[in-house]
This record gives structure tokens, sequence and C-alpha cells, in this order.
């Protein structure tokens, strides 16, 4: 290798360490080191951080869901289920998850969820609110909800009054 070839790696890998930079402010948050306070929101062409807090109050329908151990074959067929119920979380710090008629209530705060009636807190599961998605993990299943769009909403409130 000649001078010109050693030059040409260093100008890529140092191009390549700048991106990387970039990318970890975009996804972590540049100089964020007070993780206590998130009241500060911010909102990008590209994607909009949303705090622990009322603004995760609102209803969404479930999208997603991923349970440890879970082969791809297994995931395949259960994508139809997956895909099926609400979630509703109400300003009074209530919430319910509702699939094919049966309702499942909870309580919740700005990190977790709880069983209604698990006043010890044993059932308790964290969940984090991000740009109009929310996602909880119980330890054994992941599951992902999406906000309802107006139109969604409007149509489930409609389909509820029946």
């Amino acid at each position: 290798m000649n001078m010109n070839d050693h030059k040409a790696i260093a100008k890529t890998m140092i191009y390549a360490a700048i991106i990387m930079a970039f990318f970890s402010c975009l996804l972590f948050g540049c100089n964020n080191n007070d993780k206590s306070d998130n009241s500060n929101s911010e909102t990008t062409s590209q994607t909009e951080y949303i705090s622990q807090d009322k603004e995760s109050v609102g209803y969404y329908k479930r999208i997603g869901i991923s349970k440890t151990g879970e082969t791809f074959e297994e995931m395949k067929e259960s994508l139809d289920k997956m895909k099926k119920g609400y979630l509703v979380l109400k300003d009074d710090g209530t919430a319910f998850f509702e699939l094919d008629g049966e309702i499942t209530e909870y309580t919740f705060d700005k990190q977790n969820f709880d069983l209604i009636n698990d006043t010890e807190k044993a059932s308790e599961f964290p969940y984090t609110y991000i740009g109009g998605r929310l996602v909880a993990n119980d330890g054994e299943t992941i599951t992902q909800y999406l906000r309802l769009t107006d139109e969604e909403l409007e149509a489930y409130l409609a389909l509820k009054k029946e």
C-alpha cells in the first residue's frame, strides 16, 4: 500500500465515525444527561419524541407481539391475532385492553402498567411511549401499540355505541 491508499482509508474511517456519531445523537439525544425530566419534547422532520406523561393517554390499536422463545413459524401463525385488540389509557390512570369482547383492566403511571386489582404491584410491567407508539414489556412478551388516527378513533367509538 502506498501513502495515498492509507490516506483514503483514514478519510473513509473518519467519515464513517462522523456519520455514526450523528446517528447516535439522533437516536439517543445529544448531551441529554438528565434522564429524570423529559418534559421538553422535540420534533424533527424524521422522528418525534414524547415524554412519559399525559401524552400517552388515548386510544391505541395493537400492531405487534413478540414472545420470548417464539420461533419464526409460530410468529407467522399468530400474525392475525397480533394485530387485533385495542388499548385505552384514561386521564384517571386507569386503562383497559379489549380483545374480542374480553376486557383486561389496568392502572398505569409514567412508567408501568399493573393489573387493576394488584395492590402489591406484583404484576407490574414497564412501557415506553415514543412518537405515537406505546411498547409494553411484561417480561415474556413485548407488545407494540399505535395511536389511533382520527378516522380510526371515530370508527372505534361508533362501534362501541352499537
